[in-house]
């Protein structure tokens, strides 16, 4: 059974990350169909489960966040209410829909701690993570412009098999360091290569992995992500600085190494942050864009989180709020904020990103305690791993690689892969799992498929329904909206409504259409007031 679970998730691994980055509601619907089936079968085919003393903080991160997220889905507002004394969310559907995520994540992480008893399957997942970012970055260099997104939804843009070059960064960046880590550790089979007379078959090994690494180097700093360079740069930096801690040598030489790494990372830092239009040059990217509107959207936040210090907007609530602040209107429709963490404390407030905070802090100090307890040879993918986390973790600063289901769903595995058993003897507990149990967590997993699939539903209606004649257009958005009561959702019908009663002949016929869209975004406005397009649309159709 493990065997094929291990398939399961191998084939998700490569499915998510050529699924156009993940981006689309549908590839996050086949994940956490992939993921849920694991679970099941792990669940149904297991008596015992084992939960190291590291899984104890992701625990209680994500099983915050998820208990968070509903508890304020439980007490809807508006941006015409006073703000709450106690959690409520003004997008009660966004919400429900992040509480999905956290769960579905939190999912990967105890199946991977399950899946990987042994130093030897730890070392083929992340021969396999290489592999991968191997592929990537190979469509990427052969397909630079988005021709595979082209290929196969239509669309322009993005890199390889990513819809954003900076998501496509982030994951080169983590596969690489991880392809680094796996080379290093790989080093102590040379003993065992050499009892067998196989010593070319070593060395082919370590120089295919190592020139795998500069590939994945390079694909990071081809996809023209400063974002992704800097987490890439950390990243190194972090291990060169976990791996000099414990290698044997004498203080002059490991402070030595430390100057070096700290010198490069400082290098490659103020290069990428003075360098910004030679950089957008390289990138064909109009100078300045990105960055003012990363500016614009970082002051927008805070200027809400002032009027909701305490207790947020709710998770996944910005887009509903984030236009009414916005001291000038951007083409495109804001649904992140480019910022996970700035996000996470705008949606939770002060008061709920306080535990968050000390769960992310709790799991760093115990990874760092364990690390220094492993045995050589395990020490040099540990710190590979942690490194690895902290390249996605750097990224989600400037960038929402969080809420991408390829790099998150990299992230949770390889923090899985951290509370692997290997890293954890003699401090795993074991527990027995009934069949009520059982059944009610099998109950909390498909429960958290059902919005996410209602979203893919209305998804596909809207694509396909874009390009019907104007009754089956209609027909189509009604139906999305159905699925999926979401003011974009609204948006797509109302307009749809409104061109039909421009196209219509008749005088009345003209004026019940319109009346439709008034009527729909009056609807909505009463739910999400101040939403500027909503209002555009009202006024209209009057």
């Amino acid at each position: 059974m493990d065997v094929f679970l291990k398939i399961i998730v191998s084939l998700l691994l490569f499915f998510i990350a050529f699924a156009f980055a993940g981006a689309e509601p549908w590839a996050f619907s086949v994940l956490q169909g992939g993921v849920l089936l694991s679970l099941l079968l792990m669940l149904f085919s297991r008596r015992h489960i084992y939960l190291p003393s590291l899984f104890k903080p992701i625990l209680f991160t994500l099983g915050f966040l998820a208990c968070y997220a509903l508890l304020q889905s439980m007490f809807p507002q508006t941006l015409l209410d006073e703000p709450a004394r106690y959690p409520s969310t003004l997008m009660r559907l966004f919400t429900l829909e992040h509480a999905s995520l956290f769960i579905t994540y939190l999912a990967v992480c105890f199946i991977m701690s399950q899946l990987l008893q042994t130093s030897r399957e730890l070392r083929f997942f992340a021969m396999l993570i290489a592999l991968c970012g191997l592929a990537v970055t190979l469509c990427a260099l052969c397909l630079p412009n988005g021709e595979y997104i082209h290929l196969l939804a239509g669309r322009r843009g993005g890199i390889g098999p990513f819809l954003n070059r900076n998501h496509a960064g982030v994951f080169m960046a983590m596969c690489a360091i991880l392809t680094l880590g796996y080379t290093a550790v790989s080093f102590s089979d040379y003993g065992r290569f050499a009892a067998h007379g196989q010593k070319g078959q070593f060395y082919f090994r370590q120089v295919f992995f190592g020139l795998v690494f500069l590939g994945l180097c390079a694909g990071t700093v081809f996809t023209r992500s400063r974002g992704g360079m800097l987490a890439l740069g950390t990243g190194l930096f972090t291990y060169a600085f976990l791996c000099t801690s414990f290698i044997p040598q004498s203080r002059r030489r490991r402070l030595r190494g430390l100057l070096i790494t700290a010198a490069a990372l400082l290098f490659c830092t103020g290069w990428v942050l003075t360098h910004t239009e030679e950089i957008n040059a390289f990138a064909r990217r109009a100078g300045g864009t990105s960055e003012e509107t990363r500016k614009m959207l970082y002051r927008t936040s805070f200027d809400i989180l002032r009027d909701y210090p305490l207790w947020g907007i709710g998770i996944g609530a910005m887009p509903v709020a984030v236009t009414s602040y916005m001291p000038q209107r951007l083409n495109q429709y804001v649904e992140r904020l480019h910022s996970d963490w700035l996000e996470i404390l705008l949606g939770m407030g002060y008061i709920g990103f306080l535990p968050v905070l000390i769960g992310v802090c709790w799991f760093a100090l115990c990874a760092l305690q364990r690390m220094r307890k492993l045995e050589r040879r395990k020490q040099f993918l540990f710190a590979a791993l942690l490194s690895a986390l902290l390249v996605m973790s750097v990224g989600s600063a400037v960038d929402f690689d969080f809420f991408i289901p390829a790099t998150a769903f990299l992230f949770f595995l390889i923090l899985g892969m951290a509370c692997s058993p290997s890293y954890h003897k003699g401090h795993v507990h074991s527990y027995v799992l009934s069949g009520g149990r059982k059944a009610v967590l099998a109950i909390v997993c498909l429960a958290a498929c059902w919005i996410p699939l209602q979203k893919t539903m209305a998804w596909r209606l809207r694509l396909f329904g874009s390009g019907l004649k104007p009754e089956g257009q209609i027909a189509a958005y009604q139906k999305a909206l159905a699925h999926y009561p979401a003011p974009r959702y609204a948006l797509y019908l109302g307009h749809a409504y409104y061109n039909q009663g421009l196209h219509a002949k008749d005088p009345q016929e003209k004026a019940a259409w319109h009346a439709k869209a008034n009527a729909l975004a009056l609807e909505y406005l009463q739910k999400y007031p101040k939403e500027k397009e909503l209002s555009r649309l009202y006024f209209l159709s009057r």
